[in-house]
């Protein structure tokens, strides 16, 4: 019994040690998300939407931004700075067409989100689209490696149902003189290096890369200059509705895009 009673102690002081995740929604908003809110019309009455802080009369500003006072429904963009376990009120007051009022209040109590992405290579290793393409300038012997075709996905998690999309900044790093294109998976499109998806779904990202050098017997002598890495990488994701991904930082996915290393001809 009492090995028991330590066990439900020690439970009850790591569940309290811990950040609670959970889906942003009206009531339980994440920071930066907006949500609707709303309240059943009647004939001639008006209506007024505030929010407070946790002592019920102090405005709370900035945190919680109102679409529309004045109307029956309304958007609360719930600021990305508001702090995870801090509780707001939402109120609604109706007022008849005689001056009569009532009041209703909704506790709101500020969640992190569980929404994150990740993105990952399809591929550790690869190589060339191509044969080497091998040409003359003069007697000097020049090669011409061509492209590579590399794929990353990205994948959402702790999305919520009630709002479909999200965006993230991609980017991608490889060598001087290699260019690319990319093309993506039919959910996704790109615009100023920021990636908007259409839905919930994860999203494939290929890139062409085009290695534009051209090498030499001397500047390739080891038959391996032409080989690189392919990084991409995204941050800044967010939901359609605000909601930033909880970790922070960059996350990256790379290929590594090489052809055998074959140095140079030697003769007796």
């Amino acid at each position: 019994m009492k090995k028991l009673l330590i066990l439900s102690i020690f439970a009850l002081f790591l569940f309290a040690g811990n950040t609670v995740f959970g889906q942003s929604t009206g009531s339980t908003p994440a920071p930066g998300a907006t949500h609707s809110y709303m309240v059943a019309t009647h004939a001639g009455s008006t209506y007024l939407w505030s929010v407070t802080e946790a002592d019920l009369t102090t405005d709370a500003g900035t945190d919680a931004v109102i679409s529309a006072s004045t109307a029956a429904t309304t958007n609360i963009a719930w600021a990305a700075s508001v702090t995870v376990g801090a509780w707001y009120y939402v109120h609604l007051v109706e007022t008849d067409g005689a001056g009569c009022s009532n009041e209703k209040v909704m506790p709101v109590h500020i969640t992190a989100s569980p929404f994150t992405l990740a993105i990952s290579a399809a591929n550790a290793t690869s190589c060339y689209n191509g044969a080497v393409s091998v040409s003359l300038s003069g007697n000097d012997v020049q090669y011409d490696h061509g492209n590579t075709t590399v794929t990353f996905t990205v994948t959402p998690s702790g999305l919520s149902g009630s709002y479909s999309g999200y965006t993230f900044n991609l980017g991608l790093t490889v060598p001087a003189n290699f260019t690319s294109t990319v093309a993506f998976s039919a959910n996704a499109s790109i615009a100023a290096g920021v990636v908007t998806v259409t839905n919930n779904n994860a999203v494939t990202i290929t890139y062409t890369i085009d290695n534009t050098n051209v090498y030499t017997n001397v500047t390739d002598a080891d038959g391996t200059a032409a080989n690189f890495t392919a990084t991409a990488a995204i941050t800044a994701g967010k939901t359609s509705n605000g909601v930033s991904d909880n970790e922070s930082g960059v996350d990256s996915g790379a290929t590594a895009v090489s052809r055998p290393a074959t140095g140079a001809i030697t003769t007796n």
